[in-house]
């Protein structure tokens, strides 16, 4: 493998960071915003709202995270 490789995996790599933290930002927004929390009955009430919150913290981690490794290139 050369080094124009290595580019190109590190790129692909940080996209598709860039792309899961939008995935569950977006994720936890929707488990918000739902009425019927994607069909599943155990995510009621509380549970629903912990779970969102997990999520969109974990993907601020994770665009924060790629933000990091975008400025670093």
């Amino acid at each position: 493998m050369n080094r124009d490789d290595n580019r190109i995996a590190d790129q692909l790599t940080l996209y598709l960071s860039v792309v899961a933290a939008i995935a569950y930002l977006g994720g936890g927004i929707a488990l918000i915003a739902s009425s019927q929390s994607f069909g599943i009955d155990i995510l009621a009430g509380p549970l629903r709202y912990v779970l969102a919150a997990l999520l969109l913290a974990y993907g601020a981690f994770r665009g924060y995270r790629a933000i990091q490794r975008f400025r670093e290139q």
